[in-house]
This record gives structure tokens, C-alpha cells and sequence, in this order.
């Protein structure tokens, strides 16, 4: 693994942490991606004409501690260390006059919740090929000992024809150990949200699980296992409701999509190499798959 140290990182020459957008050397903005109270996330270009994608936590360095700037180094460099090929490339990373940032690839493709939406004759085997790639994606950021937390289709983007995992959990994982906020006020998405999540109660690998067993309900059926009219109620029925039963054809995955959706993290899958190990033993029983 890379090593880095909190000087090797500095360049604070003015703190930089409100939601205007940092101009790197060698980069020109091109536009605004996405901001929130968090971040900001825009578009640049390059001499050569390559685009990039900055992403920038809106914090000031000058409040936190030297190993509070030293977690945030590390968990970067875990995620750089990570070998899987279906995991979003970051080129470069550090602090920028009082600000972090990543400097990632940029991927203008459709992410997966799209192309479900607008491919709905997509074979059932390109479906669970996806749906595995998703699932060794969750493995190495795991592997790197992080966790997403926040797990969904619109995460998931494509390089050329290869499936990407594009949000790293940094942010949300740095966030809490550097005090700003909580479990429980980390963001998350009602429709994939595990119920300890939405409860306020600490994330694990198996809140990650849950997530996937819902992109799984998800790639098989084309809908989501839990549907309300408001978030509460949705964030109700994730606690309460029952797993839907898949149609009949894939009877052989129902008892591993239970276990990823059981209501308590004790009764799921203890990790996603055991996970693994029953999704493919399983997979190999279904019947008629189209190709």
C-alpha cells in the first residue's frame, strides 16, 4: 500500500472550504456536477483536453487535528491500493489550499438505474454478470476496510462496457471519525437503506449486505422489494414488511435474497465471500437463463 504523511499532503495557502469550486493546476473547470452541504463535484479538462472529475469536502483543515487530517490520507490511500479494475480510478488526491479533494476519472456513460429504466429487455444473465461485478466491487472496498453505506444503482456507472463502482465511502467514513456527524446522520437512500441504518445505529458490512439484496431484488424484477408513497413509510417498511417472494423461475436465489434482507445484521450473511459462496451454488440452479 502507498504511503503518505500529512506534509507530503498540505498546500494550505488560504482555507478554501465553502462550496466554490477549486481550480487544480493543469485543470480548468468545465462545469457543476452535483454540491450538497458536503461537497461539490464538477467537471475539468486538462491542456491535453482530458476530462476529470474533482470532488472537494467543504471543511476547513485548520479546525481538525493532524491525525484527524492523517484518517483521511489513509483511507484515500486504501481505496488508490485497491487492484479491481471495476472500481472508480483516482488519479490524485490531497489538500488544496485548506481543502481535500479527489481527483477521479471521468464517466459520462448512463449509471445502472438508468439503463435498467430504459433497457427493460436486458437478459437475466447480463443482469446477475452485473449484479456479481457489483458484489466484488463491495468485496474489495470491504477488503480495504471500508464500508459504502450508501449502495444503489445510481452509484454504479460504466467504463466503456464495464461496470464501475463509483462512490468509495470516504467521505461518509472520514465525516464520522473526524466528529462532524454521526451514524446516524449519514446520508443514506430510502429505497436501499438497511433498517439499523435508518435507524441511527452504527453501519456494517451486513448494512451494506442489505443494500445489495435490494440491487438484487432490483436487477431481477425491475422494481425495488419495498415501495411508499413517503420515506417513512418506506424507512417503516425495510423494519416490518416481509421480503416480497421472487417470481417462481428464480425460486433458488429466495432464501439468499431473505438472509441479505433479514431485519436484524446478526441474520444476514457474516460477509460477502460467504455471500458469494451460496449466490453462485445457487445461480447454478436456475433454469433457462436467457443469453
Amino acid at each position: 500500500m502507498m504511503q503518505s504523511s500529512t506534509s507530503d499532503w498540505l498546500n494550505t495557502s488560504q482555507p478554501c472550504y465553502e462550496d466554490t469550486p477549486i481550480s487544480l493546476p493543469g485543470w480548468r473547470f468545465k462545469r457543476l456536477i452535483h454540491s450538497n452541504s458536503h461537497s461539490t463535484i464538477t467537471l475539468v479538462q486538462n491542456k491535453n483536453y482530458q476530462l476529470a472529475v474533482i470532488k472537494q469536502f467543504h471543511y476547513d483543515v485548520n479546525l481538525l487535528s493532524d491525525s484527524q487530517i492523517q484518517d483521511f490520507i489513509e483511507a484515500v490511500d486504501r481505496i488508490r491500493a485497491i487492484k479491481n479494475p471495476k472500481f472508480i480510478r483516482i488519479d490524485n488526491a490531497g489538500l488544496y489550499k485548506g481543502t481535500f479533494y479527489l481527483l477521479m476519472e471521468y464517466l459520462p456513460s448512463p449509471n445502472l438505474a438508468e439503463t435498467l429504466l430504459h433497457n427493460p429487455t436486458l437478459s437475466i444473465k447480463q443482469r446477475l454478470d452485473w449484479f456479481r461485478d457489483i458484489t466484488l466491487c463491495l468485496q474489495s472496498l470491504h477488503d480495504a476496510g471500508l464500508l459504502h453505506r450508501d449502495l444503489k444503482p445510481s452509484n454504479i456507472m460504466f467504463r466503456d462496457e464495464e461496470l464501475i463502482l463509483v462512490d468509495c465511502g470516504i467521505e461518509n467514513q472520514w465525516l464520522i471519525n473526524a466528529g462532524y456527524i454521526s451514524e446516524g446522520e449519514v446520508h443514506c437512500t430510502p429505497s436501499y437503506v438497511s433498517p439499523e441504518h435508518a435507524a441511527g445505529e452504527v453501519c456494517t458490512v451486513q448494512s451494506d449486505i442489505y443494500s445489495l439484496g435490494i440491487i438484487l431484488y432490483e436487477l431481477i424484477t425491475f422494481y425495488k422489494p419495498f415501495e411508499a408513497g413517503t420515506s417513512l413509510d418506506l424507512i417503516k417498511q425495510h423494519a416490518l414488511a416481509k421480503v416480497p417472494l421472487l417470481p417462481t423461475a428464480f425460486e433458488p436465489l429466495q432464501d439468499s435474497l431473505e438472509c441479505m434482507l433479514a431485519k436484524h445484521p446478526d441474520d444476514r450473511y457474516r460477509n460477502i465471500q460467504t455471500f458469494l459462496w451460496d449466490f453462485d451454488e445457487r445461480r447454478r440452479r436456475l433454469n433457462n437463463l436467457n443469453t
